[in-house]
């Protein structure tokens, strides 16, 4: 076989197997619920507390992202950590990811519930004009056989933009 033949078609296949970059920047981002108007459900309660941290850690890696999802509290800390999972899409500057978390003791409509799958959902669009910031929807799903009250749902609207401040996804 003549490698010099082989070669060119080689690399090309390698190239376009190494993915797209995109332009979004790396790092820990703070996730702002637009609010009331944004709020699609809430059966939770999880964004009556306006004092609610949430942060997303984003890395890409071609059409690959994977993000550290933290929603936390100044007065309980850190209630839930979940790492996800997801892709840009094609010719697109909008990605979505998954991940869930087991065995979660997460505070609903005033009680601690005993989870046993706490399913979260993101999707994003870039901002063409900040690699600084996206937006989109966010979904939390709860499942657990008892009480039934502690299985509910949240979807709302979020602005994220890159964390300036140090600690905040850790």
């Amino acid at each position: 076989m003549n490698v010099r033949r082989l070669l060119p078609p080689l690399l090309a296949l390698l190239l376009a197997c190494g993915g797209r970059s995109h332009p979004q920047t790396e790092g820990c981002y703070v996730l702002t619920p637009v609010r009331p108007s944004g709020v699609i459900r809430d059966e939770c309660q999880l964004l009556a507390n306006a004092a609610s941290n949430l942060s997303a850690d984003f890395l890409v890696r071609g059409n690959v992202v994977s993000l550290k999802f933290r929603f936390a509290t100044p007065g309980e800390g850190t209630l839930l950590d979940v790492s996800m999972a997801g892709q840009f899409d094609f010719s697109e500057q909008t990605f979505s990811a998954d991940g869930t978390a087991t065995n979660i003791l997460l505070p609903i409509e005033g009680q601690v519930c005993q989870l046993q799958l706490v399913d979260v959902h993101i999707d994003a669009t870039t901002n063409p004009d900040d690699a600084d910031r996206f937006s989109g929807i966010l979904r939390i799903s709860t499942s657990t056989p008892r009480p039934e009250t502690c299985i509910c749902q949240a979807w709302f609207e979020y602005q994220a933009s890159l964390s300036v401040v140090a600690g905040t996804c850790s």
